[in-house]
């Protein structure tokens, strides 16, 4: 069940977004604002990772292959507990700084991959979850599934044109790589425009034909993206698509539109979308206790999850002495 403070932890994601555009007067605030509810229901409920160990090899993967939403993952990270301080979020896309414009590999911060052309990501990801079935099959033994972890993606209209993801789908669905989730942000809106410009295809249809599990859901609804990604872990056959319509720009003066996905929303734009929030526009880079507090608890829900993995592992390498040396040198 969502509360009120899923919901603050969601307007935080999108304010601190927004700030951190604003200051570059450079960015896509679009993005953020529209799949902050995904991005909440994603990393609280789901997502198996440890902030104080980011390079933990059974963490579940989160790949935005949409990384022109870059202030979305910088401002989640920050959130999150990685190494990812405040002032990085407000050095936002200047030179040296930890929060470039698309996100740059760096596990050590909790960046798995680098992306920003678009469909990289997506394949990418693909690439991950192949190697998780790899390793999984070559290590797991009976009572030792050290080797059990998702890939999740965030993907937008922009990566699924591009045919570099059309041939890394069709590879998953022949794979039936199941531990691979696709959240599409699908809110109908590209950088031209809207999408019905260029792109008149089935989406989900397309992915049925790939061999994927297909579902589509309100991307503004907690508890519906909540069932879906549920349904798709438990899918044991085929990846997984689940089609999220959104609104860009949710709550700004550009919602729906072209500009919103590519242009800071401006001093004034910034306000009203702060006041559209119940947000103090007069805050700017704002956390509230609350949110500081809600986020602390599942940074220590991972540290637990790690811990009782690396007993596992433990136990793992006394009862299978040479599969473990081999996998010390594999990690």
């Amino acid at each position: 069940m969502y509360t009120e403070k899923d919901k603050l932890a969601a307007t935080t994601l999108r304010m601190l977004a927004i700030d951190a555009v604003q200051e570059a007067n450079s960015g896509h605030p679009g993005l953020p604002l529209g799949v902050a509810d995904i991005a909440i229901v994603l990393w609280t409920r789901f997502l198996k990772h440890d902030a104080s160990q980011p390079t933990w090899p059974d963490r579940d993967r989160f790949v935005l292959s949409a990384g022109h939403g870059s202030a979305l993952l910088y401002s989640l990270l920050h959130l999150a507990g990685y190494p990812m301080p405040l002032e990085e979020v407000k050095k936002f896309r200047q030179w040296g700084s930890l929060t470039p414009g698309h996100p740059e590999y760096d596990p050590e911060i909790g960046i798995e991959t680098t992306t920003g052309p678009l469909g990289q990501g997506f394949a990418n990801a693909v690439g991950m979850a192949l190697a998780e079935r790899i390793l999984a099959a070559k290590f797991n033994r009976p009572d030792y599934s050290i080797v059990d972890h998702h890939t999740y993606v965030i993907a937008s209209d922009g990566d699924l044109m591009e045919g570099l993801s059309h041939e890394a789908a069709s590879l998953a669905g022949h794979l039936g790589l199941s531990r691979l989730i696709v959240l599409y942000d699908d809110n109908h809106i590209s950088i031209d425009g809207p999408t019905d410009l260029a792109y008149s295809d089935d989406v989900p249809g397309r992915f049925s034909s790939y061999g994927w599990h297909v579902q589509q859901v309100d991307g503004h609804d907690m508890q519906a993206v909540e069932g879906a990604i549920e349904a798709a872990k438990k899918e044991s056959e085929r990846p997984s698509l689940i089609a999220c319509r959104t609104h860009i720009g949710l709550g700004s003066p550009g919602q729906d539109t072209a500009k919103v996905h590519g242009s800071p929303l401006g001093v004034e734009g910034v306000k009203e979308t702060k006041e559209k929030f119940g947000w103090d526009p007069d805050k700017r880079f704002f956390v509230p206790d609350e949110v500081a507090d809600y986020f602390a608890d599942y940074q220590r829900e991972g540290a637990r999850e790690r811990a009782a993995w690396q007993e596992l592992v433990d136990d793992y390498r006394s009862a299978y002495p040479e599969l473990g040396e081999q996998w010390d040198r594999y990690v």
